[in-house]
């Protein structure tokens, strides 16, 4: 079990608390994809933020991807099958995203790369914490054989339920993943080693190794578990409910286009 601590008083930074719902943003939400790295721009700045929001069905793949010698091929099916594809910007490898799952970025200033695992447990916190509250026994760790598989996932009984990656640039740190809530571990499990052998990858996914909250016990809709969440991290950071700056969402606008695959493809960097 995660250690449960009081929000820090005094001189501790207060972190903006954003919540992105399809209701609330009209054609924005389309902005999904990119909106943690626009935020987490900002926090390089002095103004750090916990983002949770909801997203439209996208495949976001990771730099491990870029290297498999028939991607462009795999991404092609992906689209074909209604899976607008971008490249992260942190860790990690492919994962599916829909209104099944619930994201979450955490976001603040940091240059320093001795800070990685720090940065982890500091910035996910609130998730453990979260379902914790929800009657579950959540701790970082790695489910062997699940997609994008991490050290840093969060893991029931061994199963994965939620999954975490990290980038350090830019003079920010964003710890960034996503909750499953109720998408079905095989059907995704199904359809991204579907992708892996279509992009010449060996690589074998179990989808035993993901689950889900409803799967484990847990009947919270997405945006219940968004209240949880601002709980959870209600207990380790100071919040301040705040939206993003026409600044921000301008900034979106432009990563949205660049983080396209089809945009992103030649880029050497990311």
């Amino acid at each position: 079990m995660a250690e449960v601590r009081p929000a820090p008083a005094g001189h501790a930074p207060i972190y903006r608390w954003i919540v992105v719902d399809p209701a609330t943003v009209g054609d924005r939400f389309r902005l999904s994809p990119v909106l943690a790295e626009a935020v987490a721009r900002t926090a390089a700045g002095g103004r750090p933020v916990v983002l949770v929001r909801r997203q439209p069905r996208y495949a976001l793949l990771g730099p491990k991807d870029r290297r498999l010698p028939y991607l462009d091929r795999a991404v092609r099916s992906l689209e074909q099958d209604g899976w607008p594809t971008f490249m992260r910007v942190g860790g990690g490898s492919a994962v599916l995203l829909d209104d099944h799952a619930l994201s979450f970025a955490v976001a603040r200033p940091c240059r320093d790369l001795t800070l990685l695992e720090r940065n982890f447990r500091e910035l996910a916190a609130g998730v453990l914490t979260a379902l914790e509250h929800l009657g579950l026994p959540a701790r970082f760790g790695a489910a062997a054989g699940s997609y994008c598989e991490g050290p840093f996932d969060v893991v029931v009984d061994g199963r994965k339920v939620a999954g975490i990656a990290q980038a350090i640039r830019a003079g920010y740190a964003l710890v960034s993943g996503m909750i499953l809530v109720d998408q079905d571990p095989e059907a995704t499990t199904a359809r991204l080693q579907a992708f892996y052998r279509e992009a010449g990858s060996p690589v074998v996914l179990r989808a035993d190794a993901v689950t889900n909250l409803h799967r484990l016990g847990v009947r919270v809709s997405v945006p219940e578990l968004v209240d949880h969440l601002r709980r959870g991290f209600a207990r380790h950071l100071r919040l301040e409910a705040d939206d993003l700056t026409a600044e921000e969402w301008a900034r979106a606008e432009s990563l949205y286009a660049e983080r396209r695959w089809a945009a992103a493809r030649g880029a050497a960097a990311l």
